[in-house]
This record gives C-alpha cells, structure tokens and sequence, in this order.
C-alpha cells in the first residue's frame, strides 16, 4: 500500500485524519498558547489517526475531522504516512501538512477542524494516490518567476513525481496574454498561479489523473450536484432543506424574491423528502416535481426561481381589484339621537344631470378663486 512521506522543519508535507478527543482543553485561549508550542514528531508508516492522536498527546489539542474528509483521501481511515516534524510549533506545521494533502485546519471554538480544501471538494470523488500527489505538489512546490525558470507546466515537469502532468486550458483562453498575466505570483505555488489564471473570469480548475483541467464554473457546479448523498427529511422547512443540500454539494444558492411565497405554506414549511444513494441534482430534480420550482445552474451556484406555471398560477389565482374611481360628493346626512353620517358619493352614483350641475358648479368656484387672486396682486 503506499504510504506518505513527510519531513517537517517549520514546514511540513502530510495528510490529515479521524476524529480524536479533546485532553483538557479548556478555552479558545489556551488553544492558541498550545498552537505555539514547539513539536518534535517522528513517525513512520502509521495510519493518519495515529498522527492526530500523537499530536494530541504532545500538544492537548484537540483534532476534529469529519467524515467527508476520509472519503476525500485514496484509502480513508487506513491512508498510512510518514511524518517527521523538527523545530517547528504546531501552528507552523499544520499549514504545509494539510496543504500536502488538499486538507486545511481552522480554529473551531476548542478545536481544530480539518476540512478539505476547495481544490480537494472540485474533484468529486475519492482522489487517487497519483492525483493527491499531483494536487500536494501544486500546492506546496515552490515555481520560480516564469522568465527565469520557464512556464509553470515547464517547471512541474521537472519536479520529481509530476513528470507527465498536462495543463488543459479554457477553450476560450489566449494563453500568451493569460498566462502572463498569472506569471505575475511567482515566485509562488502553482495552485496561486491557477488561482489567478483563472480569476476575472468564470472559470476554475481541478486534478483529474496526470490533468490540471479548466472549465466553467457553472459546468463545475454541475459536476458537484452529481455527489451523492442519503437523505432523511422530515415535517422540515423547504429552506432549510435547500440550504443543507448546496452545504452538501459545496455550491453556493440563492432565491429569487418571495420564491417561497408562490407555494402553499403547509408544503414549504412541512416538507418531507427520504433518498438513498441519490444525488444532489436528483433531490433538486424532485423537489422541483412537487414544488413547481426551478433550480437554474449559475457560476456561483444554484438559483430557486419560480417556474412559469407557478407564476402564472399565482397570477390566476390573486383576485383583480377593479379600478375605481375617486369620492366626488362628501353629503352630511342626519341620523337618529343627533348623530351626523358622513357619505361619500362617486360620480357613477349620481344622476347625469347632478354630475352636470356639480362640474358647472366647480368651473364656477375655481373662476371666483383666481379672480379674487388677481384682484389681491393688482391691490397696492
């Protein structure tokens, strides 16, 4: 089985694992005092929770890894590595071991989460001891500025372990000018150089075999909705539903305006959905048969819009106000024991006649106002 070699003097190569329990550690506090502490680690051939818990031991920190994470890496639990670690503190060591790995660390309250890197999610699948390296290797080789050294591609063909890597770039890229416009980070890792090749524009990359491929970022959203994942809702919040699915997915969503609105609130507060082995787009697939919604694949993710049924449907059924006219005739009507009953009349509720009188009769009043006017101006 291979296995991973690390050798660690304030930077370090490795992959990360398993959930370990947490020995004292009683505050945020004291997590970054012991994030500071300097670590001495040697290990050789053990599987990656080992590493954690040796870890732990020596420094009282606690490592939190969910599953996802094992199902990211070539053998998951019984992924097996070597690890030497020399004058470095834990906070030093930790960056270049996870990166090695697609895997980065972040402070959780009283632990250190450890969770995959965006790179690692963009492959969709467990990832290959040869893509791993590859994807390590991009992340933690250090390129020189292109003019001295070559192009990127150039330089990682002459790193030991990425001798038949390819770059496949966006059909619609001028290479010449983009290129050069991400030489621009090196000296840096090649993952930085990727980054910005690819930034400004909707696009993104992922490791497939001995290939950095570049596409679409819509077509990547596609890619990770095709993860598949089991299911169990019930009595739940459409919103919620929707929210845990692009979690799930790693994909952005929004919701045009008042798209909840267009459903009956018995199914958008209380809804119930159970899958097995389905994935994300099939769920959506199936919300949408009973919703009527639609979920449209942008670059940033997924969008809940009503569908034109439901837009018409919603319009059918919201009650036309007729138009109506403004009050014309404010009357003060008697009404029993003195009480005076104020009535307001629209010229459709009077006789032609009276409407006649009442338009002559306030031509009339207006002429009176603008004479008096007038005659005010004129008086010295």
């Amino acid at each position: 089985m291979n296995r991973l070699s690390l050798t660690v003097a304030v930077s370090v190569p490795l992959l990360l694992a398993l959930v370990t329990s947490s020995l004292g550690q009683d505050s945020p506090a004291q997590l970054q005092q012991a994030l500071n502490r300097p670590v001495d680690l040697e290990l050789t051939n053990v599987r990656i929770g080992e590493l954690f818990k040796t870890l732990e031991e020596s420094t009282g920190v606690s490592f939190v890894l969910d599953d996802e994470v094992l199902a990211y890496l070539p053998y998951g639990s019984d992924t097996r590595i070597d690890a030497t670690v020399k004058n470095a503190t834990l906070r030093q060591a930790l960056g270049p071991i996870l990166a090695k790995q697609g895997l980065k660390w972040e402070v959780d309250g009283e632990h250190i989460a450890i969770r995959p890197t965006e790179a690692l999610i963009r492959m969709c699948k467990r990832a290959t001891f040869e893509e791993l390296t590859v994807l390590g290797k991009l992340s933690t080789v250090r390129l020189e500025s292109a003019s001295q050294a070559g192009s990127v591609v150039d330089q990682l063909k002459r790193t030991e372990g990425l001798e038949k890597v390819t770059l496949l770039p966006h059909g619609d890229i001028d290479t010449q000018a983009e290129y050069a416009r991400a030489d621009k980070v090196l000296p840096g890792t090649a993952a930085r150089w990727l980054d910005l090749l690819c930034h400004g524009h909707d696009w993104t990359w992922f490791v497939s075999g001995n290939r950095i491929v570049i596409i679409d970022k819509a077509d990547q959203v596609h890619r990770q909705l095709k993860k598949k994942v089991t299911l169990s809702y019930k009595d739940t919040s459409l919103t919620l539903i929707l929210l845990d699915l692009a979690r799930q997915a790693h994909v952005g969503l929004t919701m045009s305006p008042g798209v909840m609105n267009y459903i009956p609130s018995a199914t958008s507060e209380h809804f119930n959905l159970t899958m097995g082995e389905a994935t994300v787009e099939q769920a959506l697939q199936v919300i949408s048969g009973a919703t009527s919604l639609e979920f449209v694949v942008t670059a940033q993710g997924v969008e809940a819009r009503p569908s034109e049924g439901l837009l018409a449907a919603s319009a059918a059924a919201q009650p036309q106000e007729r138009k109506r006219t403004p009050f014309f005739v404010q009357m003060s009507l008697p009404g029993p024991n003195g009480v005076t009953i104020e009535v307001f009349m629209r010229p459709e509720e009077l006789p032609e006649d009276v409407v006649q009188m009442i338009e002559e009769a306030k031509e009339d009043f207006i002429a009176q106002l603008r004479g008096e006017a007038l005659e005010a101006e004129d008086t010295p």
